[in-house]
């Protein structure tokens, strides 16, 4: 396998530059039993998508959302330079997994006794979905973005797709698919942090 891209270790750790997009769209979400504003949008955007859906059951955005941590592995397999290293990719895979599923659950916990969430038949606060393609698009980002910044954000064309075809089938709404992106990004870039600033401690020492 060939050598990987050392990763920068900054020592900066995530600042509000870095977080600030992905929590403001977590925020969105969960103040909508406080807003009634992003419920009627929620509405709005439900009658215009999914009201016009096709009936097929078929969703591919259930294929689609793992597109780039797989292509993650499968630069592992054809010996290309990234960030990491296969075994850092598994770690840092699973780790970020671990807590956008269980801050997910929890979530969806609390939602569903909460009315005001508005949830429609079959919906979930957030967007497991989305809340996936973006934890897996932004680990994309992190192994490409000192290679190519271009490339690595491809992977968030893809988990815009994801959530626009869970609204687009009426699985979602607009509130849960973005509180699911932020989610999904903030819970990545938790564990890169976290990743580096054990490193930098082992350095240090």
């Amino acid at each position: 396998m060939g050598d990987s891209v050392p990763s920068t270790l900054e020592g900066k750790g995530l600042r509000p530059e870095h977080i600030a997009i992905p929590l403001t769209a977590l925020a969105y979400g969960c103040l909508k039993p406080l807003t009634p504003v992003i419920g009627r949008l929620d509405n709005r955007v439900w009658d215009r998508l999914s009201a016009t859906a096709p009936g097929n059951g078929y969703s591919p955005e259930t294929l689609l959302q793992w597109t780039p941590i797989a292509s993650v592995y499968l630069m592992d397999a054809a010996g290309l330079p990234l960030r990491h290293r296969f075994r850092q990719h598994l770690a840092l895979d699973i780790g970020s997994l671990a807590l956008a599923g269980g801050a997910g659950w929890v979530m969806r916990r609390i939602s569903e006794g909460i009315p005001t969430f508005g949830l429609k038949p079959g919906t979930q606060f957030p967007s497991g979905h989305a809340t996936n393609a973006f934890r897996a698009a932004e680990m994309f980002r992190q192994e490409w973005k000192l290679r190519s910044p271009w490339v690595g954000w491809s992977g968030y064309v893809i988990a815009g797709c994801v959530s626009y075809l869970r609204m687009r089938h009426g699985e979602h709404q607009l509130s849960e698919v973005l509180a699911g992106a932020g989610l999904g990004v903030l819970s990545t870039r938790s564990v890169y942090w976290l990743k580096d600033r054990i490193e930098r401690r082992r350095i240090g020492n």
